[in-house]
């Protein structure tokens, strides 16, 4: 299995556990995460967790054959994620959103686990289209 190969398995993973958290019954949301979401942040949230479970499920259907392009959209999806959760973080910080201690540790730890996946998933894109030779002078 080659990095592309892993790094898509470890994104297919993460999107997978960020899709059952999203898929959370609403009633739930808030006592196991300690977002405090209307009724239209559940409706959203709901939709977000579709979107992550297609996501993971690309990714691991991918894994096996990995394809360039696609991983770098994946790669720019997770840069994305990251930079839209601490604008919103800023935004919506004084609206009681991140009110709870659960909700604060869950988005301080999503937004570098986005920039990291997104960095990982570069990395395996850039190296997978490097010519792997043994003979210095093909480079």
């Amino acid at each position: 299995m080659n990095r592309l190969s892993r790094v898509l398995t470890v994104v297919a993973i993460v999107e997978a556990a960020y899709a059952v958290v999203a898929l959370t019954p609403p009633s739930l949301v808030e006592p196991l995460f300690g977002f405090r979401l209307n009724a239209d942040g559940h409706w959203a949230l709901k939709l977000l967790g579709v979107s992550l479970a297609v996501q993971a499920a690309v990714a691991w259907l991918l894994r096996g054959q990995p394809h360039r392009g696609i991983a770098g959209a994946l790669a720019a999806y997770q840069f994305g994620s990251a930079t839209v959760d601490w604008m919103m973080w800023l935004a919506l910080r004084d609206d009681g959103i991140f009110a709870t201690t659960q909700a604060r540790v869950a988005i301080v730890a999503a937004i570098p686990s986005h920039y990291l996946l997104g960095a990982l998933l570069t990395a395996a894109v850039v190296a997978a289209g490097r010519p792997v030779t043994s003979d210095v002078r093909t480079l």
